[in-house]
């Protein structure tokens, strides 16, 4: 870095960085005792710089100058609006996890809560002869004998059964961060109806369509189960919020928006086996969904 002027004005000194900035270099303006210093942090660019100050001293305020001084402070705002926003729409969970939110986000600590005791009931290896896990899962026999004779529960149960510590440490995570940024925004009612409709979509999709594996010269259907589809979802519906409607609050940044779908596609070209991608397909589908089509609803209601 190395020094190409100095000016006795303050204001001056300032728009004459801008202008370099302008211009694509990179400057800063420190104080001495008799005035004010600007430096370029690029040595290539400091014969170029000095070229520019004498004609910027024979008419500083000519309007090129506070053209391109104005220019780079929006410039500059915009940035941090940007940079604001994004750390608005990060939860950090260590200064998250205090009562006052336990008491805003009851459906998701208790989403959390019950995966963690069906894991401890189930030793997260829930399988039919399991007479706990028997009555979680969707279905026990490939039909829905079951939930015509009644049993209502299961196209929700699945959500809580978990098959290793790294299936429910991810999911119950993911569960916990977008929940924070949900429940309290949209209110415990509204964000438990939206896991419900997720749950039951998503359950129903995996059992529709997952596909059957011989076992003896039988078409067995594999159990499924996992909190992912409605992690999905509640991904779905962050994404899209925060991409149509910036003041609603929530958002995400681009790293969690590139992991949650490189996985999701991971897992659906089956480099990673045993995953109930259908369930991870219309949980997200269903989530994208209710975001769009609760903010078509909400500038349908401003327009009037």
């Amino acid at each position: 870095m190395r020094q190409v002027g100095f000016l006795s004005n303050l204001d001056q000194a300032e728009r004459f960085a801008d202008y370099l900035r302008s211009l694509g270099t990179e400057c800063s303006v420190d104080t001495v005792t008799d005035g004010f210093r600007v430096w370029v942090q690029d040595d290539d660019l400091v014969a170029s710089a000095k070229q520019e100050l004498p004609n910027f001293l024979a008419e500083p305020n000519h309007q090129r100058y506070r053209d391109a001084a104005e220019l780079v402070k929006a410039k500059r705002k915009e940035k941090q609006s940007r940079q604001d926003a994004a750390r608005s729409n990060i939860v950090n969970v260590s200064d998250s996890w205090n009562p006052s939110v336990a008491q805003k986000c009851p459906v998701t600590l208790g989403l959390i809560v019950i995966s963690i005791y069906v894991a401890y009931m189930t030793g997260l290896k829930p399988v039919r002869s399991d007479p706990f896990a028997f009555r979680l899962f969707f279905s026990t026999d490939a039909t829905f004998k079951q939930i015509l004779a009644g049993e209502i529960w299961r196209t929700i149960t699945p959500i809580f059964l978990h098959f290793s510590p790294m299936h429910i440490a991810f999911n119950l995570l993911m569960t916990y961060q977008l929940g924070l940024q949900i429940e309290p925004r949209r209110g415990t009612f509204k964000f438990l109806g939206m896991v419900l409709v997720i749950a039951v979509l998503s359950n129903l999709g995996q059992f529709l369509f997952q596909n059957g594996e011989l076992h003896g010269g039988h078409l067995v259907y594999p159990l499924f189960g996992g909190m992912s589809g409605v992690v999905y979802g509640l991904f779905g519906y962050t994404w899209i919020k925060g991409r149509l409607d910036p003041r609603s609050g929530l958002g995400l940044p681009p790293e969690s928006v590139f992991m949650m779908l490189g996985w999701f596609i991971v897992c659906t070209v089956e480099l990673v086996p045993h995953v109930a991608n259908w369930a991870h397909g219309i949980g997200l589908a269903t989530g994208m969904i209710l975001a769009a089509g609760e903010t078509l609803v909400r500038s349908s209601l401003r327009r009037r």
